[in-house]
């Protein structure tokens, strides 16, 4: 196999996971929230519950903002420029 097309095969598998990853945390946020509604809902509201799930809360978000910011703007130029191994490749020069 030649070269761009292992890293293109790789690159792939990134993608995917990279974006399953995110689906992942979106549903784990989704979870927190949800409990957290029902938690602040209830006629006796567990400050201590309330506070923890807060704090998931908040590193869940982080780790999506690290991951949509950091994460996704140095892998969507990988993805962008695959093209360049092949012509590398071939000894072209872009």
């Amino acid at each position: 196999m030649k070269p761009h097309e292992v890293m293109k095969e790789r690159s792939a598998a990134v993608e995917h996971a990279f974006y399953d990853l995110l689906g992942t945390c979106d549903e784990y946020r989704g979870a927190v929230q949800e409990l957290l509604a029902t938690e602040r809902s209830a006629e006796a509201p567990r400050d201590q519950l309330v506070h923890r799930l807060e704090q998931l809360s908040g590193r869940i978000s982080r780790i999506i903002a690290i991951l949509e910011d950091d994460a996704l703007t140095e892998m969507l130029p990988m993805l962008d420029r695959l093209f360049t191994l092949e012509r590398a490749e071939r000894g072209e020069d872009i």
